[in-house]
């Protein structure tokens, strides 16, 4: 029936939907049909092969669904041998949008050897279980590299994808992204390799391509400037002695095996440097001083690195500077005072055997500090100088299994504009020196996380400045959670079973009323979520019994209108 109702030749668009034919009528293909822009083959499940749809001179997008017993896509798909006018015309000359879903038996694709699909932008190929391997990646590769458009890619993506049934590409405007098995990504990077006119492309991203790969001529293509390297152990990082390169953005994680020192001298412009899990990386070197283009350096779980820029790491407009998990590297570099004069960010901690920084060695101006190293170090922080600029300070205490009160009376160094303090993963914190924290008259955030065994609170009062108090797994013992609160402000030695007065401690001197946002659980599981006080009187009850089995308690202040 469907042979019989050939449309006339300017249809434009075709649906054709649960046709049970085993064949398709000659006319689906026939160039004649000028106008046809669209084509749509769905749950046809007997048909066992496609028309021959590739002299359509205006196709743009084509659909096949649901062919339940189509086994091979042979060179009838691209021409029709009965029509004399196929032979002239390019294969799918306009088709921009090629979609392959649900072919249950599909296991043979044959790509025309003349230039087919040159003006595809979007090819995706899901669910299709028997699809061999190698078909796919005999696909890919030749369609990459006969796009028309490709020596005009500035963006190339090429990644897994979070449906692993789905092989895809896709090529937007100046972005070419190629996702799918890591045999289909592997085949578009040969296809990058064989590309030599990509003379205008900028970035590439490349992600899970385990097998041995290497850039076109063992070098980076002269326009990219920026790149992105994830789950590529085995790529090789190109020769770094004979070039310099644009680059001014390049991050390296879990990839590159083969790298063991990375020079900064032959990336001149670079801005951003992040390198993680990078697992042979033993050395970051400059010999070219200073590097005045970098402004962010992170360095993460490179356990075999030992040396960061030798003895000094002279970059003028580094603003932010990790490195954290670096079990080897003994020190950071010398006279970042100097050296580093813009930097306002430092992190430093999870390096297990670095066991000082030098005293006056820090930038003065930081504003942001995160550090965590030995215990000698984390007990006196008299070392850090005077930061007047310093607005948070994060303490981890991961080396710290000593440590019992914290921070110790006189420890900390004078910091006029702290106003977010972080005090986490100290194991065997029992108590809190309050009284020492009473310096930081700027404090408005007090963070305390995983400190499990925290129970005390030495001294009772809080800086007055304290808006927001935030605890996060920190548990206290059965029989201090089970204490009885038998009197009115009675202290006992637990946050949870302290009672604040709060015209000392959190209220300022000045305030009419004010709203608590206090959440306690009290046996019973009843809940205490806002509690009022006004002048300088506050309590919660009488006699309460205190069920403590939150991990997050928050106390935090602000205007009751």
């Amino acid at each position: 029936m469907l042979d019989n109702l050939q449309p006339q030749n300017g249809l434009k668009e075709l649906k054709i939907n649960g046709y049970k034919g085993t064949i398709f009528p000659d006319w689906l293909g026939n160039c004649s049909y000028q106008n046809m822009t669209s084509v749509s083959l769905k749950s046809c499940k007997n048909c066992c092969m496609l028309p021959s749809l590739g002299q359509l001179p205006s196709l743009k997008s084509l659909s096949i669904e649901g062919l339940d017993q189509l086994r091979s896509i042979d060179e009838e798909f691209y021409k029709n041998e009965g029509d004399h006018h196929s032979s002239h015309i390019a294969p799918f000359p306009s088709l921009e949008t090629l979609v392959f879903h649900n072919m249950a038996c599909w296991e043979v694709w044959h790509v025309s050897e003349s230039e087919t699909f040159p003006q595809l932008r979007e090819l995706e190929i899901r669910n299709c279980p028997m699809l061999k391997e190698e078909m796919l990646n005999q696909v890919f590769f030749r369609i990459v590299s006969s796009l028309s458009d490709v020596s005009k890619v500035r963006k190339l993506h090429i990644g897994d994808d979070l449906d692993e049934h789905t092989e895809a590409m896709y090529l937007d405007g100046d972005s070419l992204s190629v996702t799918g098995c890591e045999s289909v990504r592997e085949s578009a990077l040969k296809a990058m390799k064989s590309m030599n006119h990509l003379s205008c492309l900028q970035e590439i991203d490349i992600s899970g391509c385990s097998s041995h790969v290497s850039f076109p001529g063992n070098c980076f293509p002269k326009s990219l400037q920026k790149l992105k390297l994830c789950k590529c152990s085995k790529l090789e990082f190109p020769e770094q002695q004979q070039h310099k390169y644009d680059l001014v953005e390049l991050k390296i994680e879990e990839s590159c095996d083969s790298l063991t020192s990375l020079s900064l001298d032959v990336f001149p412009n670079l801005k951003n440097l992040k390198i993680i899990k990078c697992r042979n990386l033993e050395s970051v070197s400059m010999t070219e001083a200073p590097h005045a283009a970098l402004q962010r350096l992170i360095i993460h779980g490179c356990d075999k690195l030992v040396s960061l820029a030798g003895e000094g790491l002279a970059a003028p407009n580094l603003t932010h500077l990790q490195v954290t998990w670096c079990s080897k590297l003994e020190a950071l570099s010398r006279d970042m005072n100097s050296l580093l004069p813009s930097l306002q960010s430092l992190h430093i901690y999870g390096c297990s055997d670095m066991w000082r920084l030098a005293e006056g060695d820090l930038p003065p101006n930081l504003k942001e500090l995160h550090v965590g190293i030995s215990e000698q170090q984390m007990r006196d922080l008299s070392w850090m100088p005077n930061f007047h600029a310093l607005t948070h300070l994060t303490i981890s205490g991961y080396y710290c299994d000593n440590l019992k009160s914290y921070p110790e009376v006189g420890s900390l160094p004078h910091l006029p504009s702290l106003t977010t303090l972080q005090i986490i993963r100290f194991k065997n914190l029992e108590t809190l020196e309050c009284n020492e924290l009473l310096r930081l008259t700027s404090l408005q955030q007090l963070y305390i996380y995983n400190c499990s065994k925290l129970e005390n609170m030495e001294g009772e009062k809080l800086p007055p400045s304290l808006l927001l108090l935030e605890l996060r797994r920190c548990e206290i013992s059965e029989q201090v959670a089970s204490t009885e609160v038998a009197e009115y402000g009675r202290r006992k030695a637990s946050f949870f079973c302290y009672y604040f007065k709060f015209n000392t401690v959190l209220c300022p001197a000045n305030a009419t009323r004010r709203r608590v946002a206090a959440k306690f659980f009290l046996k019973g599981h009843r809940e205490i979520d806002n509690c009022y006080g006004r002048g300088s009187t506050f309590f919660l009850g009488s006699t309460i019994k205190m069920c403590i089995r939150q991990l997050l308690w928050q106390l935090q202040l602000g205007e009751h209108v």
